[in-house]
């Protein structure tokens, strides 16, 4: 389903980036607005704090979400072999807002709101270096390039994270890294047989090619700060609390940082 979707998008995206309109000039041009892409996507990612009272309020089960807040549930659910210590049964713990003993993982911390703009950052650098990148790339290249974030979340997850991984899975970061390489060759060498999009000049895509690249390296490290976030001990982040906080943030960085900040910048657009 995640390919699908993805792929689906960046057809969009491309097929959008190849629209003829009439601007301001009065002049026919395409519609090649990565920023107002990378705007559009943090939009759409606002509804996941929708999405997340939805799920808090009607109790659905979703992953990432614990709904046994109830005394009763509690003491129902099978608990680890290091609680079920006769001391432990007897020892009184402190209860917490809800009634219950244990804490409630659906909590988050006020901070965390605000810490939540960090993620949104990456993926606003991310996704307009992305977009940049489509502009001077087919769409079935930039698709492929896009997988080279595996490389760079497998690097960052065994360095960074500490988390070791496997020789198989290594195995499939270097044909990753094989395929990476024929694409990205691929799109240069036959960027001179390309459609007047890129006007035939190899420079062009080979800019694409870095800055899809840089792109999936920023994501990369989106991914892997966003993993520590969801993992927390005392602050874990619900996937659609993250999900809609990252696009609130992204939605004001957008209006109030970054549109500002591209409208005084020289250039034609």
């Amino acid at each position: 389903l995640a390919i699908v979707t993805g792929t689906s998008c960046s057809i969009c995206s491309k097929t959008m980036m190849e629209l003829p309109g009439v601007g301001i000039t009065g002049e026919e041009e395409v519609f090649e607005k990565p920023i107002f892409q990378t705007f559009g996507m943090f939009v759409g990612m606002l509804f996941g704090l929708v999405m997340h009272w939805i799920v808090l309020i009607f109790k659905i089960p979703f992953p990432g979400y614990d709904h046994t807040t109830d005394t009763n549930e509690m003491n129902d659910v099978e608990r680890p072999a290091h609680e079920q210590d006769p001391l432990l049964k007897s020892s009184k713990m402190p209860p917490t807002t809800n009634g219950s003993t244990l804490p409630n993982k659906n909590k988050v911390p006020g901070w965390m709101y605000w810490f939540l703009a960090i993620p949104s950052i990456f993926d606003l650098a991310a996704t307009a270096l992305c977009m940049m990148g489509l502009r001077y790339l087919d769409v079935s290249i930039y698709q492929l390039l896009r997988g080279s974030g595996i490389i760079f979340v497998a690097l960052m997850k065994q360095h960074v994270l500490g988390d070791r991984l496997y020789r198989f899975q290594w195995l499939g970061v270097f044909w990753n890294v094989v395929a990476v390489f024929m694409v990205g060759a691929t799109a240069i060498m036959n960027s001179s047989d390309a459609d007047e999009s890129i006007d035939g000049n190899p420079g062009n895509a080979l800019m694409g090619v870095s800055l899809v690249m840089l792109g999936a390296f920023v994501q990369a490290l989106q991914f892997v700060f966003e993993e520590k976030v969801m993992t927390l001990d005392e602050a874990a982040v619900p996937p659609l609390l993250l999900i809609g906080m990252e696009g609130l943030w992204g939605t004001i960085l957008c209006l109030v940082v970054v549109y500002p900040l591209v409208y005084f910048l020289p250039g034609e657009d």
